[in-house]
């Protein structure tokens, strides 16, 4: 075989390694963006559902269904450290909780939510003894009109 052959095999061969190559890499990256945008649709869902539940004047049937939705498909997306401190949350805010306190309910809602960060990268300089999140509910409005 002449040189000219072994060069032109190798950049041939050095060429469809790189493209098979590039596409790899493009295809994992583009699967992982998904993945993340999955994962945050779910997360926004499950805070929406949150926010419902603390809102005043809102059907609580519905909203409890919505949350019991997102909870329930979170599972789907989430990683076993975001889901234990999901169950953790819903086992002090559930209705049979005799327990009940504002202050293990904030601070199992900012676990939850430290959790979350996380796991969409972006806890990464959260301090859990500094960082301060309570949910904020109001009555809806009722002039409607006004927001047509």
């Amino acid at each position: 075989m002449s040189d000219s052959i072994i060069i032109t095999c190798i950049t041939v061969s050095g060429s469809i390694l790189v493209a098979a190559l590039t596409f790899y890499l493009t295809k994992r990256h583009e699967l992982s963006v998904e993945w993340q945008h999955e994962k945050l649709n779910h997360y926004k869902v499950l805070l929406s559902a949150l926010s419902d539940l603390a809102t005043d004047g809102t059907d609580k049937n519905k909203a409890n269904m919505n949350f019991a939705l997102a909870t329930n498909t979170i599972a789907l997306v989430a990683p076993q450290y975001v889901i234990t401190a999901l169950m953790d949350f819903h086992d002090e805010v559930k209705y049979s909780n005799p327990n009940k306190s504002p202050e293990k309910h904030d601070e199992l809602l900012i676990r939850l939510l430290l959790s979350i960060r996380k796991d969409i990268g972006l806890a990464i300089k959260d301090d859990i003894d500094s960082f301060k999140f309570h949910l904020i509910g109001s009555a809806p409005s009722k002039n409607k009109s006004l927001s047509r």
